[in-house]
């Protein structure tokens, strides 16, 4: 059963337990207000339904960008009362895991630069059969192609292989709907420790394409701004985790 709309928005539920929410909020309370406010101005957008709007913050927590384990747990939960299946959790991980390959779209070039200027071999191979093949059915499947994987397509053709199986496997298999998945794509090529403008664009492209929305794509803006709050969420646990046998009690005034 899902809980209830109003109470999943509140911020103070992201924190182990109530105690230290109130901890925290008692030793400085402006700066919790503030944390909680900006909570606030993304979870109260509607343009997502809660379930959307929590595993989209299971894809920011647990992109291999961010490797938050506290917050997909904490998301991963929240995501399940909030309505999500388990293989709309399963679906968003096995979505996410390609983007690691971003990291070769910046170093291959580099070592064919590299080579050329050492006088080695840097040349493109021409794509065996079963590389085209391969690279056909991507298209065919995803509908896009970014170039940056052409370098791939060209000089991993084993890797290219494996690596289409990963990035064609939700797509195909899937519980989610292709403009959900288009949303959780966005959220893990905007987010501050990713950035990665040509899947961004590619993505906010092929959302627009299935019916997303301009407000819903902000939406997700807001959502990917929330990662700044993990200090705050992480650092209040670990000051005030009441009950949990480490961390600390506020301090009190002496009188």
């Amino acid at each position: 059963m899902s809980r209830d709309k109003d109470a999943a928005r509140d911020f103070d539920t992201v924190f182990r337990n109530t105690a230290v929410a109130e901890a925290l909020a008692q030793a400085a309370a402006p700066l919790h207000e503030a944390a909680s406010a900006f909570w606030q101005s993304a979870m109260s957008q509607d343009a997502l339904t809660p379930r959307m709007r929590e595993l989209v913050l299971v894809a920011l927590h647990s992109t291999v960008t961010s490797l938050n384990a506290q917050g997909t747990q904490r998301h991963i939960r929240r995501a399940l009362e909030a309505g999500a299946e388990p293989a709309d959790v399963m679906d968003v991980l096995v979505t996410i895991a390609p983007t690691a390959n971003h990291a070769l779209y910046f170093a291959v070039p580099v070592l064919m630069r590299e080579l050329k200027a050492a006088g080695k071999d840097a040349e493109y191979p021409p794509p065996t059969p079963q590389a085209q093949q391969i690279k056909d059915d991507f298209i065919r499947t995803r509908g896009v192609w970014l170039e940056q994987r052409e370098a791939i397509f060209r000089l991993m053709p084993e890797y290219f292989a494996a690596l289409s199986k990963l990035s064609t496997a939700s797509w195909t298999h899937g519980s989610l709907t292709r403009k959900e998945r288009e949303l959780i794509a966005i959220a893990i090529d905007c987010v501050v420790t990713h950035m990665f403008e040509p899947g961004l664009a590619m993505h906010i492209r092929c959302a627009l394409e299935h019916g997303a929305t301009r407000q819903e794509i902000l939406d997700v803006f807001q959502l990917a701004a929330l990662m700044g709050l993990e200090t705050y969420i992480q650092g209040g646990d670990a000051l005030f985790a009441a009950g949990q046998g480490h961390g600390t009690e506020p301090k009190t005034e002496k009188t």
